[in-house]
């Protein structure tokens, strides 16, 4: 675990689940901020202070963004990037100021600037998703599972039979069942109802998908869904 010393937008605790190498720094952890701070509306690049990083300085990824607009818990993705072995930076991104209670969401990989390797894929698994409720079906389904780490990526599409509210799990054959992790479950929309995409707080555990439940705004409005996170064992 590693602890932030501190950040430029008037976060208060900070910390992240880790996995350090030369070549890839994964961070997973989520924590609130008020976005109507002076700290946070002057700062042009949000920045979080740790201890030593192991690289100089990353390329771009991705962090997700939630807050709560007038159909439900929303959110999108900004860009972040390890600026130097101390300080990781976040885009601050223009939402509109009515929409509170803000999150960030680290379940993410960096990689440092100026590889020149061949990248070689080690550790996939044939992942399929079995045992669906309603009438939901995988379009597309990946994950890589690594001593420390593991990637997991999958597509669900088929929601007019859902049940609004309900919990329910699918399996995940092939993947590990000693993988525990809180994961964000985006779901896209076909209309203009939101600002963003529907964010689902959900958990992988014992080889499972587990989902709370869905609201009926959220199945209305859902066209396809996705989990795509890097997770640190």
């Amino acid at each position: 675990m590693i602890i932030s010393t501190g950040n430029n937008f008037g976060a208060e605790h900070i910390e992240f689940k880790e996995f350090f190498s030369e070549n890839m720094v994964i961070l997973n952890g989520r924590f609130s901020f008020d976005h109507t701070t002076p700290e946070y509306l002057n700062a042009k690049v949000l920045e979080i202070y740790v201890p030593n990083l192991p690289m100089k300085r990353s390329l771009e990824t991705a962090v997700f963004m939630l807050y709560d607009n007038q159909i439900g818990r929303m959110g999108t993705i900004v860009k972040s990037w390890i600026k130097d072995k101390t300080t990781i930076c976040l885009e601050n991104f223009d939402v509109p100021e009515r929409f509170g209670n803000r999150e960030f969401w680290f379940t993410c990989a960096y990689l440092p600037m100026g590889q020149r390797n061949t990248f070689e894929v080690e550790g996939q698994v044939d992942l399929k998703l079995e045992n669906f409720s309603w009438s939901q079906r995988e379009e597309y389904a990946c994950a890589i599972v690594r001593e420390k780490w593991a990637y997991i990526c999958f597509v669900i599409e088929g929601f007019y039979q859902s049940e609004a509210n309900v919990p329910y799990s699918i399996d995940l054959t092939n993947f590990p069942t000693d993988i525990v992790a809180d994961v964000p479950y985006v779901v896209q929309t076909t209309n203009k109802s939101g600002w963003g995409s529907h964010i689902v707080s959900c958990a992988i555990s014992d080889g499972k998908f587990n989902n709370p439940g869905n609201s009926e705004q959220l199945l209305k409005d859902a066209s396809s869904s996705f989990v795509k996170v890097f997770i640190v064992r």
